[in-house]
């Protein structure tokens, strides 16, 4: 065989060989030249279009193949011959290509496609056409998975996340985000790492303070290698949650987070209300529909002495009895309907000794029947709580000093025996008491002394009435006694004989021999008013009249005296006033020598010009400011005004003559009364020698030990001192001589009937030569006429005031008057 059939025979061998490694290729494969004929194919290619074999020759054009499945519709609906052209013009480009595509047998190719050059030139196009069938089945039977184990994962209540072997996250649920609080941009740029997400979070504060750096490198070298873990972790918003985290075989890491923060919520309170039962000092006691006991905490043994052994199965009522007026029965049934019950019943102990209970039923429903499953019943032993309440409520009822009733348990006993008194046609008597001189032991043998009078008496008057009567204390000097269905007015009156005679013996106090007296007023219901109310008022109106009328006695309540009552609160209240308001207003009265009608001084007379009421009688309402205390207010006012009015006329050229001014018993009373005296005169400018204050007989004698005292700091400070109205009272002449007086002034109800009244020319002639006798100058007031003038005088009367000379004049006519004289002498 020569050289060039050897060659042949290899050529030929080759393409043998190639032709079986075609035909053997599980994919189809054809080559077309450079004018779109078939040069070379094989049997996949044949089988993979479903072409007729006789088609199928060396060299069959490009177009003549495709007509073939452009017929059977596979390029889609439309003219053949448009497809033919369309592809036939697409494969004349010659470009690379590679897409899928499904034959109407079901199966689906790869169909790839590349130009094919020999020695640079351009010669054709090679296609390889691979089923895929098999691979785009198991693609989508795996892409079903992935879909259903989404599905899946996204219904889990949990977060779950699952990293590969290189710590990138694969996958994961809403729920990953949701819970964790991450932002969607987290996760927009892949791959998103555990390295990255643990600097989220450290940057954040979500692993609490530190360095997010040195955070992220610790947390790195716990996680490398994964390991099988469990933990709890609460986050900065509150919610606690529990990781659980767990390798797999090829690396990768997955882990469920769940939100636990309720369940550990519950657990807390499950815990406490554990410690709630075991502790609490209150008893619970658990008991099943029909009230059986199923359990109870230690404070309902220690209250009752039972155990629970001794309880469980017995219903609650044989510990606790309903009411008197409510048997078990109706009790049961009355929870039952309302669903709880709260108020205080009587419990039976082991011991036997009942005690007082608060107690709190509630009922706890079947959550699917709505019918009752349980009841609780919490249990406090309220015995203290009851003792407090009784001691509290006899501390508000009782005055603390005699332990008699007080207003308020007056008030409740009236409310309560008035229905009785008019259901029965009863008569009660109110009897209001008020204690004579009281204040004055009260204030000068101090309070000690005046709390055991208070009590003493309180006793007297228990020991003088019935004990179905009523005796309280309203405070201070004051007592009212209620006499229960009395027959006639007459009744009350023996009551209140007996009460005089009780208090007229000395009471011992402190080593003292006090004697007092009662002032009573006595109203009776319904005469003197329909409520409680009125008769206490009218009898205080009775009282006031009895003091009126002497003191040491009692008054029944008449009409005429809510009018005299009314009248004197009416001026009580506009006197509060009168100072602020500039409506008192001194007037002056000259005194003069009686042997030469030569002006010795003026006596300041406070008058009340009321802008409404008009010019108001002192007589109407120096009492009434005796009562109050208003007085004190009254004749600081006067002391100091009338010190300024004689400064005043004095540097305006009046020669220099005394000026007197009245004290009250109040006045005198009170320890600051020297400095009050002083006060005005330095105020004022007033030398001491010119003031004279005149001091009734009676407020001297309330104290006489005391007023001596006070009269003589007065007389070292140059005041001259008078006792006024001399004759009225019931002073003693051995008291009398020990007072730093410097005048006596004779009252003008003796003046007033010297001429015709042996008696009072007789008074008033004694009363001269008793001060003559004493020392003292003698003062007549009331001069009216020019007889009384004369026998005053012939008697030797020292100086006389009266409208015989002048009546009491504003401040501008009595320096007038005075200056005149002054100028005429």
């Amino acid at each position: 065989m020569d050289a060039s059939s050897s060659t042949t025979a290899e050529s030929r061998r080759k393409h043998l060989y190639l032709q079986a490694v075609m035909s053997s290729m599980p994919q189809g494969i054809s080559v077309f030249d450079e004018n779109l004929r078939l040069r070379v194919w094989n049997q996949g290619f044949i089988d993979v279009l479903n072409l007729p074999a006789e088609a199928v020759y060396e060299g069959v054009p490009f177009a003549d193949l495709i007509r073939i499945p452009a017929m059977r519709g596979e390029y889609g609906p439309g003219d053949v011959e448009e497809h033919i052209q369309r592809k036939t013009a697409q494969a004349l480009q010659f470009e690379g290509h590679r897409f899928e595509r499904t034959r109407p047998s079901g199966r689906t190719h790869l169909v790839q496609g590349e130009p094919l050059f020999i020695d640079g030139q351009l010669t054709g196009f090679i296609t390889t056409y691979t089923d895929i069938t098999e691979r785009k089945t198991a693609e989508q039977d795996l892409l079903a998975q992935h879909d259903l184990l989404q599905t899946v994962i996204e219904s889990i209540p949990s977060a779950v996340s699952l990293f590969d072997r290189e710590q990138k996250l694969i996958l994961h649920n809403r729920e990953f985000i949701d819970l964790l609080g991450f932002p969607p941009s987290l996760f927009e740029q892949a791959p998103v790492t555990l390295e990255k997400i643990f600097r989220f979070n450290a940057e954040r504060g979500e692993y609490g303070p530190g360095d997010p750096e040195t955070i992220v490198e610790n947390l790195l070298a716990r996680a490398s290698p994964p390991t099988a873990h469990r933990m709890e972790r609460t986050r900065p918003n509150g919610k606690t949650l529990d990781i659980r985290g767990v390798p797999l075989a090829d690396g990768s890491f997955v882990t469920v987070y769940t939100d636990i923060t309720e369940q550990r919520h519950s657990a807390e309170r499950d815990h406490l209300a554990q410690k709630v039962f075991t502790h609490t000092p209150a008893g619970i006691i658990f008991t099943d529909e029909a009230h059986r006991i199923l359990s109870i905490n230690p404070a309902t043994t220690q209250m009752t002495g039972y155990q629970l052994d001794e309880l469980r199965g017995r219903t609650v009522f044989g510990l606790i009895s309903p009411n008197h007026d409510e048997t078990p029965e109706s009790f049961r049934e009355n929870i039952s309907l309302r669903g709880s019950w709260n108020g205080e019943l009587e419990i039976t102990p082991k011991c036997g000794d009942d005690f007082p209970a608060g107690i709190r039923i509630t009922r706890v429903d079947d959550q699917h029947s709505g019918d009752a499953a349980h009841y609780i019943w919490i249990i406090a032993d309220i015995t203290e709580r009851k003792q407090a309440e009784e001691r509290m409520r006899h501390i508000a009822q009782h005055d603390a000093l005699t332990g008699l009733p007080n207003r308020l348990a007056l008030l409740m006993r009236l409310a309560q025996l008035l229905p009785e008194a008019r259901r029965h046609k009863w008569s009660i008597a109110i009897m209001f008491i008020d204690l004579d001189r009281f204040k004055i032991i009260n204030d000068t043998l101090g309070h000690q002394v005046g709390d055991e009078l208070l009590r003493e008496v309180a006793s007297r008057l228990a020991g003088v009435v019935r004990e179905t009567d009523f005796v309280a204390r309203l405070g201070g000097d004051e007592f009212v006694v209620i006499l229960s269905a009395i027959t006639m007015p007459a009744d009350a009156a023996i009551v209140a004989s007996k009460i005089v005679a009780a208090l007229s013996t000395p009471i011992e106090a402190e080593g003292h021999e006090l004697h007092t007296s009662p002032s009573i007023g006595i109203s009776i219901f319904p005469d003197d008013g329909p409520d409680g109310d009125t008769i206490l008022k009218n009898a205080d109106t009775a009282m006031y009249h009895a003091k009126a009328a002497g003191r040491n006695n009692y008054q029944f309540f008449a009409a005429e005296m809510n009018r005299v009552t009314a009248e004197r609160l009416d001026i009580e209240r506009k006197l509060r006033h009168a100072i602020a308001r500039n409506e008192l207003a001194l007037c002056f009265q000259p005194q003069f020598r009686a042997d030469s009608s030569q002006a010795t001084g003026v006596e300041a007379l406070v008058r009340w010009h009321h802008p409404t009421d008009g010019m108001i009688a002192p007589d109407r309402f120096i009492p009434v400011a005796e009562e109050t205390g208003i007085i004190v207010e009254i004749g600081e006012w006067v002391l100091l005004t009338a010190c300024r009015e004689m400064k005043h006329w004095i540097d305006a050229g009046l020669k220099p003559i005394r000026i007197a001014v009245n004290v009250s018993a109040r006045q005198l009373r009170r320890r600051d009364f020297c400095e009050t005296v002083a006060g005005a005169l330095a105020e004022s400018g007033l030398p001491a020698e010119l003031l004279e204050l005149e001091i009734t007989e009676s407020s001297v004698m309330e104290n006489p030990e005391e007023a001596v005292l006070i009269l003589q700091r007065l007389g070292r400070m140059g005041i001259s001192l008078a006792i006024d109205d001399f004759g009225t009272g019931y002073s003693s002449l051995a008291y009398l001589k020990l007072f730093p007086i410097d005048h006596l002034k004779i009252d003008r109800s003796f003046v007033a009937d010297i001429e015709h009244d042996l008696n009072d020319r007789a008074i008033a002639f004694g009363t001269i030569a008793l001060a003559h006798s004493l020392g003292l100058n003698v003062i007549a007031e009331g001069v009216e006429t020019e007889d009384q003038l004369e026998l005053l005088r012939t008697n030797g009367c020292d100086e006389v005031q009266g409208y015989l000379f002048s009546k009491p004049l504003n401040s501008a006519a009595a320096f007038a008057f005075l200056h005149a004289r002054d100028l005429a002498g």
